[in-house]
């Protein structure tokens, strides 16, 4: 006698997805906390020095080998090496690593200018000690970037190079080219880079509240600590701070989610000192004085006026930043000499828009057809 069985239960596909995301979320969870962070795969694009002054490093991010791959019945050899004849220069901020531009072999700005046929090169302003506690905005200006351009253009045999520079990296590569009125520098690409301080909000506030003690404090202080950076980024970023663990748990089924949080989070716990006597001139000249953006900047005997930048300069600006937010942002359209200006809004903010998940569209991407187009195209 045959023996009918009953039909297979057929589990509800959004029942299967709840049950994937928990198996998901336990363990990528267990991932996150068993192997920690991203630290390893941070900065690790291959390169090589070419210059050191110092704590002071330039580095050339290594281009990929020829490789030989099969085409039909033949086997061609596709030449990976620079396509452009003008090398760029990635300016990181003060306070922070320059991983910011490779956090990841798989989330990388630095591969993918570098993918995109550029010869690209690194600075690397070293960690600040006790005996950086003198440097000043002037040595970063008047001796670190000079010796940096410097010597990207010999390694690269190179007559022009093109800046890329997030935040203050951004605005060592404007003040550059406007102090030095250095035609070598054939376009400027700055993200998230503030240029008029008035309008930069609470912390203009708290600087001009704090100003007439910062110079007291700093003294008694010596270099900012790394981790004073850290809570005051995190404090910025508003609601996000309060909610970043409790987006984590939510999306721990997401294994992209998670790298990315952990890079980021790494990345920005691991602040480093910013010296003592540069802050003081930040706070007292830029952020209080607001002389950038006045005309009234100098370092040494250079004057940094904007209207001597006469390059093309494009400017990325984050939808959400608190630190560099749009309005101080954009006033870049209004004080460049240079008739050939971009302005563009991406998404997230002070640090999302130059690393977090919709970078690489929003501005990595636009940044290598933006590049290409001006490399390319002849000078007036």
């Amino acid at each position: 006698m045959a023996v009918s069985l009953p039909p297979p239960r057929i589990v509800p596909k959004p029942v299967r997805k709840a049950v994937e995301k928990a198996v998901l979320s336990v363990v990528n969870g267990l991932v996150y906390l068993v192997d920690g962070g991203q630290r390893p795969q941070m900065g690790n694009a291959a390169k090589e020095l070419v210059f050191k002054h110092d704590k002071l490093e330039l580095w050339r991010i290594r281009p990929i080998e020829a490789e030989r791959v099969e085409l039909g019945h033949d086997d061609v050899e596709v030449d990976f090496a620079p396509r452009l004849g003008i090398p760029l220069l990635l300016i990181p901020p003060l306070m922070v690593r320059p991983f910011v531009y490779d956090l990841r072999p798989d989330h990388s700005m630095i591969r993918r200018l570098r993918n995109a046929g550029f010869d690209v090169y690194l600075v690397d302003f070293g960690v600040p000690d006790t005996s950086d506690e003198g440097l000043r905005l002037d040595d970063y200006v008047l001796d670190f970037i000079p010796r940096c351009i410097d010597a990207t253009l010999a390694d690269a045999k190179a007559k022009e190079l093109a800046l890329v520079g997030y935040c203050m990296g951004g605005l060592f590569a404007l003040i550059h080219a406007a102090a030095f009125r250095d035609d070598r520098i054939r376009a400027i690409v700055t993200i998230a880079a503030p240029v008029d301080f008035e309008r930069m909000g609470m912390l203009t506030v708290a600087a001009r509240l704090g100003g007439p003690f910062v110079d007291a404090v700093m003294d008694r202080l010596g270099n900012i600590p790394g981790h004073l950076s850290s809570t005051g980024f995190k404090l910025m970023g508003g609601p996000k701070f309060l909610t970043r663990y409790l987006d984590l748990a939510l999306n721990l089924w997401d294994e992209e989610y998670v790298k990315s949080h952990d890079a980021v989070e790494t990345w920005l716990t691991e602040m480093i000192p910013y010296p003592k006597e540069a802050f003081k001139q930040l706070v007292r000249d830029m952020i209080t004085g607001n002389q950038l953006v006045q005309n009234e900047l100098r370092f040494g005997d250079r004057h940094v006026d904007l209207r001597a930048v006469t390059c093309p300069v494009l400017a990325f600006a984050g939808k959400n930043d608190n630190v560099a937010p749009p309005r101080s942002t954009q006033r870049i359209l209004d004080v460049l000499g240079t008739t050939d200006k971009t302005y563009r809004l991406a998404p997230g903010g002070h640090i999302g828009v130059v690393a977090g998940s919709k970078a690489p569209a929003a501005v990595w991407d636009p940044t290598v057809d933006w590049l290409v187009d001006r490399i390319l195209r002849k000078r007036p």
